[in-house]
């Protein structure tokens, strides 16, 4: 019974083992032939083909389109961005107390508060007079 190549992952069985018999005649030496890889090319048919998308539900029958994805976006001319203030030791250590005590009691909102804290994006010194 063939062995089989579990080990690999070759199913295949191995192929049995023949001594060359010697012969008579003048020696020949003989080349073994390696296993070369082809790969193919797939033209699309008719049932691989990308099929049509259908348009959008409720959009008029134009059709969806994709993001851009493949390059950074433009950002928002004059945007106003996000209020931050100077965060000192202090403010970063109180932060990470309070994310830590948020993490451990299971409360994303006092681990957010803390993570703004940390950043100083939490509003504090905002209010000016």
């Amino acid at each position: 019974m063939a062995v089989t190549r579990g080990s690999t992952g070759i199913a295949a069985p191995r192929k049995a083992y023949t001594p060359a018999t010697p012969s008579a005649g003048p020696t020949t030496t003989t080349t073994r032939k390696t296993k070369t890889k082809t790969t193919t090319t797939n033209k699309p048919t008719a049932s691989t083909a990308k099929k049509a998308t259908k348009p959008a539900s409720g959009s008029g029958g134009v059709a969806k389109t994709k993001a851009n994805t493949s390059k950074p976006r433009a950002k928002a001319a004059g945007g106003a961005g996000v209020n931050k203030r100077k965060v000192g030791v202090k403010d970063k250590v109180k932060g990470a107390v309070k994310k830590g005590v948020g993490k451990a009691e299971g409360k994303p909102g006092k681990k957010a508060a803390g993570t703004k804290e940390m950043k100083g994006t939490d509003g504090k010194g905002s209010k000016r007079a």
